[in-house]
C-alpha cells in the first residue's frame, strides 16, 4: 500500500534516514529532478539542495536529533531546490518524522514545485510596482497641471485687474473724445447731423457698448472662475429671487414682462454668486423674449435626491435642440441679433460648478426655455 501510494503522488515523496542518505523516493521525484532512482537512493538528500542548504542540511538534522530542535520537520516552508541539469527552482518543503517501534527514525518530505506561483507573485509584483510608477507619474502631472493652473488662475486675476482698469480708461476716453468732437461739430456747423452722420454715431455707441458690456463680462467671469473653498452659508432663494426681481424691475418693464417667483428652497451657497445666477437667467429670458408675445419667466424649486433642482422657465424663442451642449461656452450665443456677448450662461455655469451642482436647459425653437440647476440642500449639507 506505501509503494502504491508512492507511485500515485503527483508531488515528489522521499523518505530518508537519520543521517539523511534517500531510502525511498517515487516516480514524480525523478520527474522534478531529472535523476533516475538508483541515482537518488543511497545518497545524502542534501544532493538535491543548492548552497547553502546543501551544506547546512545535514546540521539541521543532528541539531534536531539530539535536541528536538525544529528547523523544517513538522513545521514546513518555502525553500530552493537544485535539479540534476543545476536549475534552481523554488519548492514548498513538509517534512514529517516516522517512528516504528524497533528502528531508528525515519522522515518522509513531501515537495510541492511552487514556480509557477512564485513567479505569479512576481509578474504581480512587478505589475504592483508599474502601477505605482504609472501613479506617481500621474500624480506628477497632475501636481504640474495643478501648478499650471494656478498660473492660469493668476494670469486670469491680473487680466481681471487689467480689465477694470487699463481697459476701460481708454473706452471712457474714446467715449469722452468723442462727445466733444460732437460738441465741436456742432459748434462749428451750427446745426445738427445729417442722417448719415448720427447714423454713424449711432454704430460707435453702439461699439463702445458692446466692448464695455464685454470688459464687464469678462471681469465677471474671472471672478467667479477664480479657485480657492467657496465661502457657503444657508441661502433663502426665495429672498435673494426677489431681491434679483426688484433690482431688474426696469429692465421688466420695458420688456412688458412678468416674473413669477414660487417658494424656494433655502440650499447652501454664496449669496452674491447665488444672486448674480438668478439675475443673468432672468437678463437672458428677457433678451430672447418673442417680440409679440407678453414674456413670462416663472421661477420654482423641486426636490432632488440629495439636492435641490431650480427652474427658471420662459416662454420666449427657445433653443434648438443642437445648441444645449454649446449654450454655456463662453463667447457663445444662442441666437444672432438679440444683443449680448456671450458670457452670461458661461458665468451661470461656472457659479453652478462652483457649487457642486449641474446646468442643463430643456428647450426647443418658438417653445420657450426652461433653465435648470442643481445645488446642495442646506440642512443636508449641515447634517454632513
Amino acid at each position: 500500500m506505501f509503494e502504491a501510494v508512492l507511485k500515485a503522488a503527483v508531488d515528489p515523496i522521499i523518505v530518508i534516514d537519520g543521517a539523511g542518505v534517500m531510502l525511498n523516493a517515487n516516480p514524480a521525484t525523478t520527474d522534478l529532478f531529472g535523476y533516475s532512482n538508483a541515482e537518488l537512493l543511497g545518497q545524502n538528500v542534501s544532493m538535491l539542495m543548492p548552497e547553502p542548504y546543501r551544506s547546512e542540511h545535514d546540521s539541521y538534522l543532528e541539531r534536531y536529533l539530539a535536541t528536538g530542535e525544529r528547523h523544517i520537520i513538522g513545521i514546513g516552508r518555502e525553500v530552493a531546490a537544485e535539479r540534476a541539469d543545476g536549475s534552481v527552482f523554488p519548492i514548498a518543503l513538509a517534512v514529517s518524522q516516522v517512528d516504528l517501534p524497533g528502528e531508528p527514525p525515519r522522515f518522509t518530505g513531501i515537495i510541492h514545485d511552487i514556480t509557477d506561483r512564485v513567479d505569479a507573485a512576481a509578474r504581480l509584483q512587478d505589475a504592483n510596482e508599474r502601477l505605482e510608477q504609472r501613479v506617481q507619474q500621474r500624480t506628477d502631472e497632475l501636481r504640474v497641471s495643478l501648478a499650471e493652473l494656478s498660473r492660469s488662475n493668476r494670469d486670469l486675476e491680473q487680466f481681471a485687474y487689467i480689465a477694470s482698469h487699463d481697459l476701460r480708461a481708454p473706452l471712457r476716453n474714446v467715449k469722452q473724445g468723442v462727445g466733444l468732437l460732437d460738441h465741436h461739430l456742432q459748434t462749428t456747423l451750427g446745426e445738427g447731423f445729417d442722417d448719415e452722420a448720427n447714423e454713424l454715431r449711432q454704430l460707435i455707441d453702439q461699439a463702445l457698448g458692446r466692448m464695455t458690456d464685454l470688459i464687464n463680462g469678462l471681469l465677471e467671469y474671472s471672478r467667479v472662475n477664480q479657485t480657492g473653498e467657496l465661502e457657503t452659508e444657508p441661502v433663502d432663494l426665495t429672498e435673494v429671487a426677489t431681491g434679483v426681481v426688484e433690482a431688474l424691475v426696469h429692465e421688466i418693464e420695458d420688456a412688458g414682462a412678468t416674473v413669477e417667483v414660487e417658494d424656494l428652497p433655502v440650499v447652501d451657497g454664496n449669496r452674491t454668486q447665488l444672486r448674480q445666477l438668478l439675475s443673468n437667467l432672468i437678463q437672458n429670458a428677457l433678451r430672447y423674449r418673442k417680440p409679440s408675445t407678453p414674456s413670462r419667466i416663472e421661477l420654482s424649486g423641486a426636490r432632488g435626491d440629495d439636492n435641490w433642482v431650480i427652474s427658471v422657465q420662459d416662454n420666449g424663442i427657445g433653443v434648438a435642440a443642437d445648441q444645449h451642449e454649446r449654450i454655456f461656452d463662453l463667447f457663445r450665443r444662442g441666437h444672432d441679433g438679440y444683443g449680448g456677448v456671450g458670457i452670461g450662461l458661461a458665468i451661470c455655469q461656472r457659479i453652478v460648478e462652483r457649487h457642486d451642482g449641474d446646468i442643463w436647459i430643456e428647450s426647443e425653437p418658438d417653445e420657450g426655455a426652461v433653465f435648470r440647476f442643481s445645488l446642495p440642500d442646506a440642512n443636508l449639507r449641515a447634517d454632513a
